[in-house]
């Protein structure tokens, strides 16, 4: 079974490429693709959106031709919506403040913490620097007593006598 359809499928291409060979051989360009064929046809461009109010302008009517009904309803809907936008601005307004008020808290503390880091290592240096001189005079001093006690008394430490 499996050579039957091995055997159809190469003299099928085997048919389409001496088609196609025939067709190019006398000049003329095959304009049929056979994937085109099997491809499911393009959509159809679609017709553009069109235009808002496709160049109409609106126009406000006087009041005298609208409903009083109507006007009423919008004017409570503008004053509530800028009563909402003016609460807003207020709360935005508060909100920046404390916004400020916080970022200056922190920029102070930041700077206090950083004046705290830099003494904090000049304290060290000094004491680091204090603890080597001590070491040095410590060294000294048992230099000096230990040759003090070898013979050099000009080495070894003066007693005041009370």
């Amino acid at each position: 079974m499996n050579r039957i359809q091995t055997g159809l499928a190469g003299g099928l291409l085997t048919l389409m490429l001496s088609a196609g060979m025939t067709g190019a051989s006398n000049g003329q360009v095959a304009t049929q693709d056979p994937v085109a064929a099997l491809l499911p046809p393009a959509p159809a461009p679609a017709d553009p959106a069109p235009a808002v109010n496709d160049g109409e302008a609106w126009h406000r009517a006087p009041d005298q031709q609208q409903d009083p009904a109507e006007l009423r309803v919008t004017r409570a809907l503008n004053d509530e919506i800028l009563q909402r936008n003016l609460l807003a601005e207020s709360q935005e307004r508060a909100d920046r403040a404390a916004f400020e008020a916080e970022r200056a808290r922190y920029e102070a503390e930041a700077t206090r913490a950083r004046e705290a880091q830099l003494a904090y290592e000049a304290a060290l240096r000094e004491a680091e620097a204090a603890q080597r001189r001590w070491a040095m005079d410590r060294a000294q001093w048992e230099a000096d007593i230990r040759a003090c006690e070898g013979g050099d008394r000009t080495r070894c430490p003066v007693r005041v006598r009370p």
